[in-house]
């Protein structure tokens, strides 16, 4: 009950607490996602939410607000576009097994078992899109709303993606915040194949060995 009044008590506040614009990497990456059922996580009032929906995504936004969902209901009618919303606590939250086709979290930072449950819940070929703050921000400026375990140490992101393809991904300075974005993919059957997340049957030199996210990204 204390997160539920202390978001709520955040997002009672006059407009829009952090805007009604979408998060950066969205508004300039959202084509590399995986169109179909987005979920949003801990949507907030629904900026990204609604992006993705003015953009043709199905989307549900869950939020553990009342007052954050009904924002983001009106941003979306006064939009002219539909999106599902559900109150919900995500550290109670269940996945549906290959539910959706791409996942945003946005300014949030999961449980570590969090990220084994999102790879389940993506279909095959499943994007996700994570933007956060770093330590780095930390030293710097601590947001208020967060927790110290909130933000992000370096490549903690990339450990945590290991069982996905990074498709794009950047720890540094936006917009004025000391940040980490990231755009990962659940392999196919075949993509896991190649880029070595499985063993191919038969094939005994891959010894059904992991190769890590950092293997495949290799942060300049």
């Amino acid at each position: 009950m204390f997160k539920k009044e202390k978001w709520n008590k955040l997002y009672s506040k006059p407009g829009f607490f952090y805007g009604e614009n979408p998060i950066s990497i969205l508004k300039e990456k959202w084509e590399r996602l995986r169109q179909g059922k987005v979920l949003d996580l801990a949507m907030g009032e629904g900026r990204n939410a609604v992006f993705l929906a003015q953009k043709g995504f199905q989307v549900l936004g869950l939020d553990i607000s009342d007052v954050a969902i009904e924002k983001a209901k009106k941003l979306a009618y006064d939009k002219g576009v539909q999106i599902e919303t559900k109150i919900a606590d995500l550290d109670m939250y269940v996945f549906p097994m290959l539910g959706f086709d791409s996942i945003v979290m946005a300014y949030v930072k999961p449980a570590p078992r969090y990220y084994n449950e999102i790879f389940r819940a993506l279909a095959q070929g499943g994007t996700v899109l994570i933007e956060n703050y770093t330590t780095d921000q930390l030293a710097k400026n601590p947001i208020p709303e967060l927790e110290n375990s909130d933000y992000y140490v370096p490549n903690e992101l990339l450990k945590n993606l290991s069982n996905l393809q990074i498709l794009y991904y950047n720890e540094g300075e936006v917009d004025g915040k000391q940040v980490v974005q990231c755009i990962a993919k659940k392999p196919t059957d075949k993509d896991a194949i190649k880029y070595g997340f499985a063993k191919a049957q038969g094939d005994d030199h891959t010894k059904g060995r992991f190769k890590s996210a950092e293997d495949l990204f290799k942060k300049k």
